[in-house]
């Protein structure tokens, strides 16, 4: 492999392995913090980004595993592994800058339909760095998908230093045993030992 699709192949790797690491950091961290009031006492609860995105956690670990998968599959599945990555990482990074513009929204319409029945929040206060995090997440994925799919086909793929390269000659190989398998049994045949 010449060392510029060496560094894509660790490029590609180390950019699916950030995405993956921050996007689970990112979304598992509190975007926002109400304080819900009863008749008894004031409570806090924080709402996280995986509340918010839950296509985030599930987008990082595959690209986590997608780290293990690039160099296990070759040519059509490298393309395929690639196009999903492209478009999962996108996806995520629509979904968290949706969410920017109105966060404190966001929060509080998940608390009044939360299934606890946490019910209407007084004071929510935000963290939108996290969330901003969580777009820079997927533009990696989406970039590393993409060099994958377009530049992963010419990477080469775990054990193929053992294999034979392509355009070897076969058939040379294959008529030297059959010719020397049938001179064994034609001494055989004569009776002799062609172990001698």
């Amino acid at each position: 492999m010449s060392p510029a699709a060496r560094r894509e192949y660790l490029g590609a790797l180390v950019l699916l392995a950030a995405g993956g690491v921050l996007g689970l950091v990112a979304a598992s961290r509190p975007w926002g913090r109400a304080e819900l009031s009863s008749s008894l006492s004031v409570t806090s609860t924080t709402v996280s980004g995986s509340d918010l995105v839950p296509l985030a956690p599930a987008v990082a670990l595959v690209a986590l595993a997608a780290v293990v998968a690039v160099p296990a599959v070759r040519r059509l599945g490298r393309r395929v592994v690639g196009a999903a990555l492209a478009l999962l990482g996108a996806a995520q990074a629509a979904l968290a800058a949706l969410t920017l513009p109105d966060l404190a929204g966001r929060v509080r319409d998940w608390l009044e339909s939360s299934p606890d029945g946490l019910g209407s929040a007084e004071e929510i206060t935000t963290s939108p760095a996290w969330a901003v995090a969580v777009v820079v997440a997927g533009l990696l994925v989406t970039a590393a998908g993409a060099l994958v799919a377009v530049r992963g086909p010419g990477w080469p793929a775990m054990g193929a230093r053992y294999e034979r390269p392509a355009g070897h000659a076969r058939a040379e190989g294959a008529a030297k045993p059959a010719e020397g398998n049938r001179a064994t049994w034609d001494a055989l045949d004569r009776g002799d030992d062609p172990t001698t």
